[in-house]
């Protein structure tokens, strides 16, 4: 049959057979390529859809219109991990003590006005602390919140001229999972990196206690809550100092390096949202006085 003397219709059909044929053959391709792929390339690549509005202007003849279109990006985690660690080399501080004669461990830049973050075992009442900024300039600080009972402890740096600080992000500590790659920043010298995966979130139940008064009297309640105390890794013990901070592959911090944490193992760090609650109650009471 001579393919000129097909029909409009007939041309219709046969062009839709051979798309319909030319997907089937690009699916089995594509499925079988998949499959031969290895698999540190098909656990690496997360696919994020990303949405583009373009604005139409409009023409003489039209009205303006807004199209929207759906873009399948590729984003590796390989290229989020190096994001991630620029984006907390600023944040990161190491901590000197004896006037800045003995180097004590890191800590991270918590907030604007100066606030650091730290393990409290290398911070003692009445000791006297430097800490080194990125750039390398040292800076005096005063101990703002250094408690036995915490695992952590605030400097607050003081400086005559006004500094231009980096803090850190703080993490939704709800949303961490099994198997959520994390990056735990060290190095006495310079900064020195280690990757790993949360290998368990330890948590603890803690009773709350409430008074409910009523017609009778007083009545105190008590509930039970859990609380995540440790956040367990793979990452090595070798790769953490006192005070190092473990941070996602979007660069938020989820916990830091404390003597509390390290008695659940070397790869362990206190949470990020005990930092967060002492630093609210220290600013209130600062705030009081």
């Amino acid at each position: 049959m001579d393919i000129e003397q097909l029909t409009k219709a007939q041309t219709v059909l046969l062009t839709l057979l051979v798309s319909f044929v030319t997907s089937i053959a690009t699916g089995i391709v594509t499925v079988t390529l998949l499959d031969q792929a290895p698999p540190a390339v098909t656990q690496t690549i997360n696919r994020v859809v990303e949405r583009t509005v373009e604005r139409v202007v409009p023409g003489e003849s039209q009205g303006a219109g807004i199209i929207t279109k759906e873009v399948t990006t590729v984003v590796k985690e390989e290229d989020l991990i190096p994001q991630s660690i620029a984006k907390n080399k600023d944040s990161l501080v190491r901590i000197y003590g004896q006037g800045g004669k003995v180097f004590s461990g890191l800590g991270v830049i918590a907030s604007h006005d100066g606030i650091v973050a730290t393990d409290s075992s290398i911070v003692t009442e009445g000791g006297s602390y430097l800490v080194e900024l990125s750039d390398g300039s040292l800076i005096d600080t005063e101990i703002l919140e250094n408690s036995a009972e915490e695992a952590t402890a605030l400097l607050k740096m003081v400086s005559e001229e006004s500094l231009e600080l980096s803090p850190i992000g703080f993490s939704d500590i709800n949303a961490l999972k099994l198997g959520q790659t994390v990056i735990a920043l060290s190095g006495k010298n310079q900064t020195s990196v280690s990757t790993g995966i949360i290998g368990g979130l330890n948590e603890e139940e803690v009773a709350i206690s409430s008074d409910d008064e009523n017609t009778v009297g007083v009545i105190e309640e008590t509930q039970t809550v859990s609380v995540l105390n440790a956040i367990a890794t793979t990452v090595s013990g070798d790769g953490v100092l006192k005070g190092s901070p473990l941070i996602n592959i979007f660069g938020e911090v989820i916990g830091i390096s404390t003597f509390e944490s390290r008695d659940d193992g070397e790869g362990a760090f206190t949470p990020i949202q005990v930092i967060q609650s002492q630093i609210r109650v220290a600013t209130e009471v600062v705030l009081e006085e």
